[in-house]
């Protein structure tokens, strides 16, 4: 049975989301949640010999042969100066992206500010033992 049929229902929710499809990786890897996965397809027949799969931009055909889905979104996303803009890319989408780029920054520094103020913490306490 493939994955696309629709005669059972699926607990899975990537699964349960018509508008977006779930991809996953050959073997039973992990799968690829993140947005900008279907906005590109994999160049298996360009990655022949290569360590890393390329990815085709859905909508400008441009090949990315290293970096990741993040480095892939900011060229949907237009951010600059990491990557070319894809010039072809909907406005909807583009916002889309750039909004899920600024939630992984935000994201990112939460966690920071929770592992600092975890060392201080842990220092603290290490302190008030030698006492």
């Amino acid at each position: 049975m493939s994955s696309h049929d629709n005669s059972t229902l699926s607990s899975d929710p990537l699964m349960a989301q018509s508008s977006q499809p779930s991809i996953s990786m050959s073997n039973g890897s992990r799968r690829r949640t993140d947005l900008a996965w279907g906005h590109c397809r994999e160049a298996l027949e360009l990655s022949v010999g290569c360590k890393k799969t390329k990815l085709v931009c859905l909508y400008c055909a441009k090949v990315f042969a290293g970096g990741d889905i993040n480095r892939f979104k900011q060229h949907l996303a237009g951010a600059k100066g990491e990557v070319k803009q894809c010039r072809k890319c909907p406005p909807d989408i583009r916002h889309q992206m750039l909004l899920n780029l600024k939630g992984n920054v935000e994201t990112k520094k939460k966690e920071l500010e929770k592992c600092k103020q975890i060392s201080i913490h842990l220092m603290h306490n290490k302190g008030s033992m030698k006492r």
